[in-house]
C-alpha cells in the first residue's frame, strides 16, 4: 500500500510538472509575461523556538516561526530568510533539505497545510502537522498530533532557478 501512495504522488508530481512546462512554453507568447523568476528555497539551519500551540492561532504560532529565522539570520540573508512551509516540507522542494530531522524537537512548518487532527481544548480547534526529532522529513512520515511547546522552524532563503543552478556547481566534489 505504501508503494503504491508513493507512485501515485509521483504521477501526480510528475503531472504537476508537465503543466508547469506547458505554462512556461506558453508564457513566451504572452506579451509582458517573459520576465517570471521561478524560485527554489534553499534550507540555511533550524532555530529551536517556544511556543504555545494550546492558547496561540496559526497566524500567531506562524509569526514566532518567521521571526525566528529572521533573529537567527546569518549576515547577507537578514532581508530574505524566512521559516519554511509545511507543505514545503511534505513535498521535500527545500534545496539541501536533511533527510531527517536531526534536532532533538518537532519541526513545525507554516500553514495553510498545518492542519493537524481535532483537538478541542486548542484555541485552532487542532494540532499542528510536525515532524518527530530523528524522524524522515516528507509526506508519508508526518505527524498530525503535534502539541509540543519547543519547536525547531527550519529556515530558508529563495534563490532562482539561475542562483540555485550557480550553487550547484560551485560547490566542491567530494574527495575521492
Amino acid at each position: 500500500k505504501e508503494t503504491e501512495e508513493t507512485c501515485q504522488n509521483e504521477e501526480l508530481g510528475s503531472e504537476y510538472l508537465e503543466a508547469v512546462r506547458t505554462l512556461v512554453k506558453s508564457m513566451k507568447n504572452c506579451p509582458g509575461l517573459t520576465g517570471a523568476v521561478f524560485e527554489i528555497p534553499a534550507f540555511r539551519k533550524t532555530v529551536d523556538l517556544g511556543v504555545n500551540l494550546l492558547a496561540d492561532t496559526d497566524e500567531a504560532t506562524d509569526a514566532k516561526l518567521g521571526q525566528a529565522c529572521k533573529d537567527a539570520a546569518d549576515a547577507g540573508d537578514e532581508d530574505t530568510i524566512r521559516a519554511a512551509k509545511q507543505s514545503e516540507l511534505d513535498e521535500r522542494t527545500i534545496s539541501g533539505l536533511p533527510e531527517a530531522n536531526e534536532g532533538a524537537l518537532s519541526i513545525l512548518g507554516l500553514c495553510p497545510t498545518c492542519v493537524g487532527a481535532d483537538h478541542g481544548a486548542a484555541v485552532t480547534g487542532h494540532k499542528r502537522k510536525c515532524f518527530r526529532a530523528g524522524g524522515v522529513i516528507n509526506s508519508t512520515e508526518v505527524s498530525d498530533d503535534c502539541l509540543g511547546s519547543n519547536v525547531l522552524a527550519v529556515c530558508v532563503v529563495d534563490r532562482s532557478l539561475a542562483e540555485h543552478n550557480e550553487a550547484k556547481t560551485t560547490v566542491a566534489p567530494p574527495a575521492p
